[in-house]
């Protein structure tokens, strides 16, 4: 919350903000309802007229009409309509990047299960770094990835940049830019062999959409949402591609299908409409029943802090790369599939391919 200055008065705060430019200051008054529950209502500002006597006259008007068991002065039932929450100004963002054309799905899926229990029913102005911090520590207790926890403040930070810019918010100073991110540490070195992904493989025989994620995964290389966004008239059968989304970097980009998976997907899909998703179950039914998967073939042993080790969903991806690299596939050829946007994501395969160096050294013939 953003730090409140003391007036003269009893109960009465402000904080100071920027408006056109000037120094301002934004009244609030404090008090106990009936009920003895602290409350706070913004009065206004110093450039609209607001002073902190008026303030402490409004708060003795509440106190006193609350002890007669009146109704509340026009002031804190007025100013109450006015609080714009966080789910409010997201809403607004989201739609604004609807209307931009940019893919919320993942974006969007991502506050709604991780912003907003925490802090969506919030006036956006009484979130500050205390607030943002919570949201990062509650993150982090439930074990979630560095990199997924800072992706999500960075998407606060983006809210709450569109709300100051579109006048939501009367802040001036966005409270996530004084959190420091968390180190990310992204080097997994755990991949599947061709032997371990064929015992995945058969381990999900006799579950076809379970079968159809993992042969995807494995030979396209897409993130999560990249294999679920999938819909038939994305699949190219003819020249055997297939259009990918990578919500992570907002783009498209294609991949490759060899015979036998173009086949499989050609029977899968013969009962498809052209818009209809290749894999419609729940998100999180499908995390949990391939955990448990990964769990009874691969995790059995390991620490559930060993994020180096432990095979997850991702590590499907980090395969297709892995054993591209490892046949030889030129570096730049696995960054076009892999659809990195830096060459150094990619370069961290390089050191699986074996033959890496051997060939230029023996023509070198010194």
């Amino acid at each position: 919350m953003a730090q409140r200055e003391k007036t003269q008065f009893s109960g009465v705060y402000y904080i100071t903000t920027i408006t056109n430019d000037k120094e301002d200051k934004i009244y609030y008054i404090r008090y106990r309802d009936g009920n003895n529950q602290a409350r706070e209502i913004k009065v206004g500002k110093h450039s609209e007229g607001v002073r902190a006597n008026y303030c402490n006259q409004k708060r003795n008007e509440i106190l006193t009409k609350q002890r007669l068991g009146e109704d509340l002065p026009a002031i804190a039932v007025k100013k109450k309509k006015h609080i714009i929450t966080l789910d409010t100004a997201a809403e607004k963002f989201f739609k604004e990047r609807e209307m931009q054309n940019k893919d919320n799905a993942h974006t969007q899926s991502k506050y709604n299960n991780w912003i907003a229990p925490v802090l969506g029913k919030m006036d956006i102005d009484l979130i500050g770094l205390e607030e943002v911090r919570g949201l990062q520590e509650s993150l982090v207790k439930k074990e979630y990835a560095a990199a997924t926890i800072n992706f999500t403040i960075n998407l606060l930070h983006a809210i709450v940049n569109y709300a100051i810019e579109n006048k939501l918010s009367t802040s001036v100073h966005n409270p996530t830019k004084k959190l420091k991110q968390l180190k990310v540490d992204n080097a997994r070195d755990r991949y599947l062999t061709k032997e371990e992904c064929q015992r995945l493989l058969e381990a999900v025989e006799d579950e076809p959409v379970l079968r159809l994620f993992v042969r995807l995964s494995l030979s396209t290389g897409g993130r999560l949402e990249t294999i679920l966004s999938i819909c038939k008239k994305d699949i190219d059968f003819a020249n055997k591609t297939i259009a990918l989304k990578d919500h992570k970097n907002v783009s498209s980009y294609r991949g490759f299908l060899n015979d036998d998976l173009t086949s499989y997907l050609n029977e899968y899909c013969k009962d498809l409409k052209p818009n209809d998703k290749l894999i419609t179950m729940p998100v999180r039914t499908l995390r949990r029943q391939l955990s448990n998967i990964f769990a009874d073939l691969f995790n059995a042993d390991l620490d559930k802090n060993d994020r180096k080790n432990r095979v997850v969903i991702h590590t499907l991806r980090h395969t297709f790369a892995s054993l591209l690299a490892i046949q030889g596939t030129p570096i730049f050829t696995i960054q076009k599939l892999m659809n990195h946007q830096d060459i150094k994501t990619t370069l961290r395969y390089a050191k699986l391919s074996p033959e890496s160096g051997r060939q230029a050294v023996q023509e070198l013939n010194l």
